[in-house]
């Protein structure tokens, strides 16, 4: 089965011909946190973009930084004070938090840094710098020039939404008053270049065009930038996709105003998180960053999130034990990939899916330390990092001889997987050593078998887990002692719940002779 990044880029080649270079797309404003769900886009974007480079092609990726939009609301995280600021672009409100220039750039650097950690190729632009240098002035004229045939346009899908037409005094344009940096009605245009504007502040005044006051209106401005760009591909959300939305509204706009065709499309859905109910909202605050994410996966499978699923299928993160799956099903997959496992009929798309997950195509399988065993470890106390990295060697988790690569991945790995057990793990999977045996008084039968494996311990300083594995089971099952019984108070031993970790695993990574102290409820 073809991924969905392929077929897309296929069908890019296929309806805009063959090209030095395509463009693709990706933008926002600056309003608040850009979140999980706003990286979707972006990385729909890009991940064509990968596909289209894999077949050849130079790809240029912008992604557009509209902090030329005006500042709407206040957020309830920013001091109401900043009302003041409402209605001038958010590139020139101040940083509330006094750390950044202005109140969108303490947003954007830190998106920048986020996605620099995915070592993606995006050139991200901003518009309050291409319309103050005047870059865009040409294609403003035009849009001042086609203001009937525009209105036309706009009137058409408004009388379908049974929407009353735009008013006579309509233009697509706004201004922001060069003395209060305001939104400003247009009330005049010369025919050339200048236009004549109505400030809140209650003065009017004149402005060129090619100055940068002159900003068009979100309907205008986007088929304008595809024109102005080339932009072959261009994913979006579904509100702006919706019938008669601003997708439909500027195909038509920039075939009949600037004489190209619209980008190709796809809609992608929602970003979740399992548990958390609503939409995300950078301006609300209720948001998950990349850099949450960071604290627990590899940059590899947050890339890997996005390009397993379709982008109309809604992904909901699962920062729990779902994250444990997570890793498993990556592992697995980068196995498939390298040979190594077989997959189950979808092993090419897999593969796929991969290559697509990955800045670059990989030239080994770097040693992958298993999650889910590291949550265990890094919960034992007298384990250092070092330990941690001998146990999973010991146990044939990691090959013996490691790089500086695998040595590096697997430190990454127990870091994230502290973070995990902290931040996320439910408490189902957290424990504690205890410090004395959780039980006291044991049935005669199991007291014995518990004797025989400290004895078969104590006569194996080295050994492998399945060895002690087979152990546990035959001295449980010569005794007819119920397996869930039996470990059941193996797991109260040690750290006095019912259920634990893999117990033969978790045995293996303590201390031996306290093992054989504890089975002999010596301490």
């Amino acid at each position: 089965m073809v991924h969905w990044a392929d077929h897309m880029a296929e069908k890019i080649i296929r309806e805009k011909g063959e090209k030095e270079e395509y463009v693709v797309e990706s933008g926002i404003t600056p309003s608040g946190y850009v979140h999980v769900g706003n990286f979707r886009e972006l990385f729909t974007a890009y991940i064509v973009g990968h596909a289209l480079r894999d077949r050849g092609y130079n790809v240029r990726h912008i992604h557009m930084w509209d902090d030329y939009d005006r500042f709407r609301k206040v957020p309830k995280n920013v001091p109401q004070e900043w009302k003041e600021y409402l209605g001038i672009p958010v590139s020139e409100v101040p940083d509330p938090w006094g750390c950044h220039d202005s109140y969108a750039e303490h947003f954007m650097e830190l998106f920048e840094e986020e996605v620099a950690k995915l070592e993606m190729d995006v050139e991200f632009l901003k518009a309050s710098e291409l319309y103050k240098r005047g870059e865009y002035a040409e294609e403003i004229r035009r849009a001042f020039e086609a203001r009937e045939k525009i209105m036309s346009i706009l009137n058409k899908y408004r009388e379908v939404a049974k929407q009353p037409p735009l008013p006579e005094n309509w233009w697509p344009a706004m201004v922001y008053c060069p003395e209060h940096r305001k939104e400003s009605e247009i009330i005049d245009w010369d025919g050339e270049w200048k236009v004549k504007y109505r400030c809140p502040e209650g003065h009017e005044g004149w402005t060129d065009i090619r100055d940068g006051n002159v900003k068009l209106r979100w309907r205008v401005d986007w088929p304008m930038r595809w024109a102005h760009f080339g932009v072959d591909f261009e994913p979006a959300g579904k509100d702006h996709l919706a019938a008669g939305s601003s997708y439909d509204t500027g195909k038509e706009i920039i075939r009949e105003v600037y004489g190209k065709e619209a980008p190709l499309t796809l809609m992608y859905e929602f970003v979740g998180i399992k548990g958390q109910k609503g939409k995300m909202s950078g301006s609300k605050g209720n948001v998950i960053l990349l850099s949450d994410l960071y604290e627990v996966l590899e940059p590899g499978l947050v890339r890997f999130i996005y390009a397993k699923h379709r982008p109309n299928k809604e992904i909901r993160i699962d920062l729990g034990l779902g994250l444990l799956n997570l890793y498993d099903e990556f592992d697995r997959v980068e196995r498939i990939y390298f040979g190594i496992e077989k997959g189950k009929g979808d092993e090419e798309e897999l593969k796929r899916t991969y290559e697509l997950s990955v800045p670059k195509k990989p030239k080994r399988l770097v040693a992958q330390a298993p999650f889910r065993f590291l949550a265990v470890l890094v919960q034992l106390p007298h384990l250092s990092i070092e330990d941690i990295i001998f146990t999973l060697v010991k146990q044939g988790h990691v090959p013996e001889n490691l790089t500086q690569e695998d040595i590096d991945r697997i430190k990454l790995r127990i870091k994230l997987a502290k973070n995990w057990v902290e931040k996320y793990a439910p408490e189902e999977v957290k424990f504690k050593i205890l410090s004395v045996p959780g039980v006291s008084e044991v049935d005669p039968t199991i007291r014995e078998a518990m004797l025989e494996v400290a004895e078969w311990l104590e006569s194996h300083e080295d050994f492998a887990v399945d060895e002690l594995n087979n152990i546990l089971f035959e001295v449980a099952k010569k005794r007819n002692i119920p397996s869930k019984v039996w470990f059941s108070t193996l797991y109260k031993l040690f750290i006095g719940k019912d259920r634990g970790p893999k117990l033969a695993n978790f045995l293996a990574a303590l201390d031996r002779e306290f093992v054989v102290r504890r089975l002999r409820l010596e301490g």
